[in-house]
């Protein structure tokens, strides 16, 4: 059963009793919201989150951030004995006690990245069964300290838009089984400082329950553009193979949504074509977007990307072409960076081609930064510091190197994520491991982040010889499987296909990319970097300081055999808070 239009526009809200985490006899047998940080299995129906959380006091769902700002937060129900054959939630309206402040739901356009107006957005979680451990050892070692606390079961993974055709509303529950919903909530750059309230109105069959919800809006507003930069990588061939067309404006919005820019290599008839992309046109209201980074550009625009491609792989070429691109660059888009990339994760027997290359383009005047994936090595480096930007795994990174390089004008970005060091990147590890990576960045001052896929649909050429390289992502979790027998659960996979040609069973009848909770919390963590660089800003060094150490004590090269990093939400919102309160209070 779905809502009408008219009750949703209207406000109107349906009477029920005062609720708690145990609802009533019949298709609920309880509900309860629980923070962004949070991966609630569909079977775990003793969650510690259940009686309290920090959107959750048993009774209201309460959430808060700055303006300028998307928030979050869960709604899980949890079936009763005869399960819930028609399952729906909505949240009309967010109106401001004692002022004028409203933030609206509007349905979902055709489009799912089209914005304007939607300022809540909400979705079902769709999820996936892990019934073995990823065993690719750069991302956790198995059965080690570091692996995640709670590795294996029925995970929630995609984030799916209430109207898709699978999984959109209402759903159908099993028996003594959990079904949680997403809410978006992006608070609007002009929305008073206050509390705003309203109702999540849920219908279980023929049971209509709601749940309070309360959002605190601090008195101050998150930048447009971010404090570091979040580089995953985007391949629109993989879009055009499952949708049968070209969506790159689609894409390229719902990842300025999420405050990350999705990169490949540009030269200049690509970068000519996406102009708008960069000069922040493409991100208007004009062109279906409101949210953060409104009328902001991509700051990315990398010449070559795995690899020096046949433009540049001789030094002839470099040598020649390096100013061609420069030039053009400097003229067309001014203040954006830029880097050749050098052969992916090179080996010794690469160092001195990489070396030549770099020469050659010095050699050619231009001002074309060489970019490798590679731990600081002094071999490769040579006596002319052959590289510019050095961008390693995390449990390689050298904290002496880096700050090295930055007195010397050059850079060590990370990639990628890997338990203890940082947090990883898979589906059965921690909701937050993704935010921690954007908490160890600022503690170690990293100005970019490198993720190496957002879109692994089609396997690389890494693959397995006998698997399928085009993926059906929707059926197995298992998305990167190489030669060598190494394989990860979600890996690669941030985002999945919302129409699929190739597997028409699993086409949602979405057209765009359909989220997920580790790329939410991604977003998560680069709102985080905001408030803390908006606090260091403002002062509050004592604070930043401490609030860092609690958060990742010891990350990177100073990781012991565990993780240091809280694995739930709740310390990460609880830190957020007191950040929050000291900014509106030294702010005013």
């Amino acid at each position: 059963m779905t809502f009408s239009r008219r009750t949703l526009l209207a406000g109107t809200l349906l009477a029920a009793a005062p609720l708690s985490a145990k609802a009533t006899a019949g298709p609920l047998a309880a509900l309860w919201a629980v923070n962004d940080g949070e991966k609630v299995d569909a079977d775990d129906l003793a969650n510690p989150n259940k009686q309290h959380n920090t959107a959750w006091d048993g009774h209201t769902a309460r959430v808060f951030g700055a303006r300028n700002e998307v928030v979050a937060f869960q709604l899980v129900a949890e079936a009763g004995a005869a399960g819930i054959g028609a399952l729906s939630v909505r949240l009309p309206v967010l109106r401001q006690v004692g002022g004028p402040g409203v933030i609206r739901y509007a349905p979902p356009a055709a489009d799912p990245t089209y914005t304007v107006g939607r300022q809540i957005q909400v979705f079902s979680e769709r999820y996936m069964r892990i019934s073995e451990k990823s065993n690719a050892d750069w991302i956790y070692l198995r059965d080690s300290p570091a692996e995640p606390p709670d590795p294996l079961g029925v995970k929630p993974v995609q984030l799916v838009p209430e109207n898709a055709v699978q999984g959109g509303f209402p759903l159908t529950v099993p028996a003594a089984t959990n079904q949680a919903f997403w809410f978006d909530i992006y608070i609007p750059r002009r929305a008073p400082a206050g509390v705003y309230r309203g109702q999540v109105e849920v219908r279980a069959d023929d049971l209509h329950r709601v749940v309070p919800v309360e959002l605190t809006v601090f008195p101050f507003t998150l930048p447009d553009q971010n404090s570091i930069t979040a580089m995953f990588y985007y391949e629109s061939s993989q879009v055009e193979l499952r949708y049968g067309r070209n969506l790159d404006p689609v894409f390229h919005r719902f990842a300025h949504r999420h405050r990350v820019e999705f990169v490949d290599a540009y030269d200049i008839t690509k970068a000519t074509a996406a102009r708008n992309r960069f000069t922040g046109t493409d991100f208007t209201r004009a062109n279906g977007y409101e949210g953060p980074g409104e009328g902001v550009g991509n700051t990315l625009v990398p010449r070559t990307f795995y690899g020096p491609e046949p433009d540049f792989d001789t030094p002839e070429k470099a040598k020649a072409n390096a100013p061609l691109w420069t030039d053009w660059l400097s003229r067309n888009l001014p203040g954006k960076k830029t880097f050749l990339y050098m052969p992916d994760e090179p080996g010794t027997e690469e160092y001195e081609y990489i070396r030549s290359l770099s020469a050659a383009v010095r050699a050619s005047g231009a001002p074309l930064p060489i970019f490798t994936t590679h731990s600081y090595d002094a071999v490769l480096d040579g006596p002319d510091k052959a590289i510019d930007i050095w961008a390693t795994v995390a449990d390689l990174y050298d904290s002496a190197a880096a700050r090295m390089l930055r007195k010397q004008g050059r850079d060590m970005w990370f990639y990628n994520g890997q338990r203890p060091n940082v947090g990883s990147v898979v589906i059965e590890s921690p909701a937050t491991d993704p935010r921690a990576n954007l908490w160890a960045a600022y503690k170690h001052d990293v100005s970019t982040y490198f993720y190496w896929h957002t879109d692994h649909w089609r396997h690389n050429k890494q693959v397995l010889p006998g698997r399928e390289r085009n993926q059906n992502v929707w059926v197995d979790p298992v998305t990167f499987y190489n030669k060598r027998g190494w394989w990860a659960n979600g890996d690669g996979v941030l985002m999945y296909p919302g129409e699929d040609l190739i597997y028409p069973d699993q086409d949602r009848g979405i057209a765009g990319p359909i989220s997920t909770i580790q790329l939410a919390n991604f977003r998560r963590g680069l709102q985080d970097h905001l408030y803390l660089t908006m606090a260091r800003e403002l002062g509050l060094d004592h604070l930043v300081d401490r609030t860092v150490e609690q958060i990742v004590p010891a990350v990177f090269d100073d990781a012991g055999p565990r993780v240091s990093f809280p694995q739930q939400g709740n310390a990460f919102e609880h830190a957020r808070l007191e950040l929050a309160r000291a900014i509106s209070a030294r702010a005013r």
